[in-house]
């Protein structure tokens, strides 16, 4: 089975017409025109034509939805696409989607832990860390916590007292 990366979700509609608001998490927003699933691993799809920007969602036209109430059962769906649909990033490049798995180890290489996630609640990108013994927790994503990235590790730097 292809792995599928969340590039959307639907968070609200807009009008009577069936119109949708969809907050945008790729880059590169054409990704959403078309047909995009609304699950990780299910068959479940929908078909997307992006209308205009709005602040900081897309308005959208989903095909066969065309009222308000149709179009309210799709709240908070998530929209996701095929891995291998998406370009190959570009040298020294990422999807945070790679980071997932990969080994967090401070500037000597001793290990920390692992990266278990990337999230984004409003104010910057996190890494979730899981460390070799208690629970994860967050650093900011940003050059002065996350010096460097390679293919095998995520190098950081933990600010003191983050871990006691």
């Amino acid at each position: 089975m292809t792995k599928r990366i969340q590039i959307g979700e639907i968070t609200t509609t807009h009008g009577v017409r069936g119109l949708v608001k969809i907050r945008v998490m790729a880059e590169d927003e054409s990704l959403l025109n078309g047909e995009l699933y609304t699950s990780e691993s299910g068959s479940n799809t929908l078909t997307i034509t992006l209308k205009n920007r709005q602040n900081k969602v897309w308005l959208a036209e989903v095909k066969g939805y065309t009222d308000k109430t149709a179009a309210d059962a799709l709240r908070h769906t998530p929209l996701y696409i095929d891995r291998g649909a998406l370009p190959e990033a570009a040298d020294g490049e990422f999807y945070y989607d790679d980071l997932v798995g990969l080994a967090v180890v401070d500037p000597d290489g001793a290990p920390i832990g692992k990266v278990i996630g990337v999230d984004n609640f409003g104010a910057s990108d996190l890494l979730e860390i899981q460390p070799l013994k208690g629970p994860s927790f967050y650093l900011p994503f940003v050059d002065e916590y996350v010096p460097d990235i390679s293919e095998a590790a995520v190098t950081v730097i933990i600010p003191e007292g983050l871990l006691e």
